[in-house]
This record gives structure tokens, sequence and C-alpha cells, in this order.
């Protein structure tokens, strides 16, 4: 082949190959959306007061010896927390890239689970010691809440990307179908035990409140609820660092509960001949009478079935994040839990990502909540094109020496992404 026509060859093979790869990036470009799907669990389990050790021991239904309960009973104080939640399912993502800011859409499926305690020092050496050690005097056992939630959410959500003037922001509404609760509140039990043990005295204002305990299955559907999320997400720049501050509200709604549930209000003093109690827990050896009308004394209590309403526990959050170049960033914030007996948690977090950003490392300290101090570890991977994994574990060591902890729990998220 001459040169005249080698050359010409090879100027019209590079408008081929410079024609294919137009095509290729035209068929990047012309992408119309994004689509992610997302599988989440997430679940603790703290207190300010009892030991994951005597936790985990009683919810194995295993025997409790005085060693574990000295362990938890010399921490306790007058008001004592203990909560957790779980929250397992799924998450759709799909954003479209026709147009300018379009809303990413979610929708959303999980189970949850919430439980929130409230209980003085003297009802937990009561019922874990019984009365002996308050032979003389009044055992002061009010003050005390208890709720179990068991419901599963139907989640919609919107969300819109800001720029560096704009703020981010979203919202989102959920369907609710209550399965299971149980609430109690004793604002006054009063317990007084006679000095030679002969009889005890029990003043107690009392509210229990159930849900159907026939119907207790799986998407029971006890109750309808409905709740929303939102959040604003504002940009700043301070002493030339980059960040955003955000506020968010999680969670705020409510559940009614059907007719079939059973609402019973005591306000009564009772006497008690004979009675000396060793294990609220253990009863089998008949301490405890039945309850008749010789022993009841301004006897005031009612019981009846009937609708009543939930206020869900939510979140409102605020917090700040900055940025130290492209790889370091540090946030700050606090977390207020309403609808239950969490104290506010303060939270500071360091996050260390690497150049081409495909994985994200933070350290968390953190204090409140349900709990004291605690601190933990994320991770986010990319470990492929298509998907990411996100762990964390904000009780570190809690496995290692449960006599001394107070927390446990995990989170873990696994996204695919389309």
């Amino acid at each position: 082949m001459s040169p005249e026509k080698s050359f010409l060859f090879l100027f019209l093979s590079s408008f081929s190959i410079l024609h294919a790869i137009a095509q290729r990036d035209s068929a990047i470009v012309q992408k119309t959306n994004e689509q992610t799907l997302e599988f989440y669990g997430d679940a603790f389990l703290t207190s300010n007061a009892i030991k994951n050790d005597f936790i985990v021991t009683y919810y194995r239904g295993k025997f409790l010896d005085n060693e574990l309960k000295k362990n938890s009973s010399e921490h306790l104080s007058r008001s004592n927390r203990l909560g957790g939640a779980s929250k397992i399912g799924f998450t759709y993502s799909y954003h479209s890239l026709q147009g300018n800011n379009k809303a990413v859409f979610s929708f959303s499926f999980y189970d949850r689970q919430n439980l929130d305690v409230r209980f003085s020092d003297d009802l937990f050496r009561t019922v874990f010691y019984g009365n002996k050690s308050f032979v003389g005097e009044t055992a002061h056992l009010g003050n005390c809440r208890f709720n179990f939630l068991h419901y599963q959410q139907f989640r919609f959500g919107w969300k819109w990307t800001g720029d560096a003037r704009h703020g981010s922001y979203g919202f989102a509404f959920s369907l609710l179908s209550g399965e299971q609760n149980t609430f109690i509140k004793a604002d006054k039990a009063n317990l007084y035990t006679s000095p030679d043990g002969q009889f005890i005295d029990l003043a107690l204002a009392m509210q229990v409140q159930q849900t159907d305990t026939a119907h207790k299955n799986y998407f029971a559907q006890n109750g309808m609820g409905l709740s929303t999320d939102f959040f604003y997400e504002l940009p700043y720049i301070i002493w030339r660092k980059k960040g955003k501050i955000t506020f968010e509200v999680n969670d705020f709604g409510f559940i009614r509960w059907n007719s079939n549930s059973t609402t019973h209000s005591v306000d009564s003093s009772y006497h008690y001949e004979g009675v000396n109690v060793n294990n609220i827990l253990n009863t089998s050896t008949g301490a405890i009478p039945k309850w008749n009308t010789d022993s009841i004394i301004n006897k005031n209590s009612l019981s009846e079935s009937k609708q009543y309403t939930t206020n869900l526990p939510f979140y409102f959050n605020v917090r700040t994040r900055t940025w130290y170049g492209k790889q370091f960033s540090f946030e700050k914030g606090i977390s207020f839990l309403f609808n239950s007996s969490a104290k506010p948690y303060y939270f500071l977090k360091l996050h260390f990502s690497t150049r081409k950003q495909k994985a994200e490392f933070a350290y968390t300290l953190g204090y409140g909540g349900y709990g004291k101090f605690n601190s933990g570890v994320e991770a986010r991977v990319d470990f492929s094109k298509h998907y990411s994994l996100c762990i964390a574990d904000n009780y570190l060591f809690s496995s290692v020496n449960p006599q001394m902890a107070n927390g446990m729990g995990v989170y873990l998220k696994l996204v695919r992404r389309f």
C-alpha cells in the first residue's frame, strides 16, 4: 500500500474510532435516571445504670446471681433509664436526571420496635431483692414508666439537593400499622413494710394500657397511624472552611389503637397481712396473696376496653459538619428524643475519607440519651461500582467487658446502585 493510501486509511479509521467514542459518551450523558436499593438494620439497647451482663442474662431467662445484681445496683440513682430501638427494612430510591433539580423519590418499609423504661432504685431493689431491706421504711416505687411499641412503617419520601448557596431539603410521610403496645405509668407507688414484718401497705396510682393480647402476630394491625419526617441542610463557610448545618425531625406522629385494647386505671390503697417478698419475679412460693376486698382500702379502679392513642417517640436533631480539606471533616451535634425518658444526646464525630472517596471512616464520642458516655466507629466502603457497605458500632468493647458496659448496638446498610 502506498504512503498516500496508508495515510488516508488511518485518517478515515480515526473518524470511525472518534464516532464510536462519541456514541459511548452520548449514551452516558443520556442516562435518564439513577436508582438505589438499600437494605438496612439498626438496633441498640442502653442504660445509665444497668450493665450489659445483667441485661443479657435476664433476656436469656438465666439465673440472676447476687454478683450480677450488685454490679448494676451499685450504679443506681433515684431516677434510672433504660431504652432501645430496632429498625429493619429496605429503601428504594429513584432519581430522574432529566430537568433541573429533580426530586429524589424513595419508598421504605421498616419493622420498628421501641422500648422506654424509667424506674427508681427502690423499685429495682424491691423487684430483685425483695422488701426485707425496707423493714420499717417506705419504698418509693413510683415515678415509673414502661412503654413498648412494635409497628410496621410504610414511608414515602422526597428530597431536593441544593448547591453552594441553597440548602438541600426533604420531607416524608409514613403509614403505620400498629402491632403491639404495652404502656405502664405509675405516678405513685409507695410500699411500707412494718418493723415486725407482719404487714405491708401499698398506696398505688397507676395506669396500664395494652393492645389485644390475643392478636399479636406479625402485621396484626391492632392500630393505625401516621408519621412525618423532614430536614433542611444549610451550607456555610467559616474561616475559609466549608461546612453545613442540618436540622432534622424524624418519626413525628401517632398510632391509634383499636377498641380491643384495654385501659386499666388504679388509685387505691392496699393492706396485706404477713407478706414478705424475697423476689417479686419468683411468685412460685405463693408469697403474694390474691387481691380481695378485705385487703383493699379506698378502692378506686377502672378497667375497660376502648381505643387509645400513643404519640411516637420522635427525634429533633441539630448537627454541623465542617471540612478541613477533602479528606478530613469534623461533626458535632445534639439530639432530643421527645415522648421518652431519654436525656439530650451530645456527640462529636471525626471523619476521614480516602483520596478517591471510595471509603470513609469515623470515630464517635457521645454522652446522654438513655446512657452515659459512649464511643464508637463507623465505616463505609464502596467495594465495587454498584455496591456499598456501611457498618457502625457505637458501643466499643461492650462485648469484651460486659460487666462495665452500659450499652450495645450495631448498624448495617448495604446499598445497590443501578
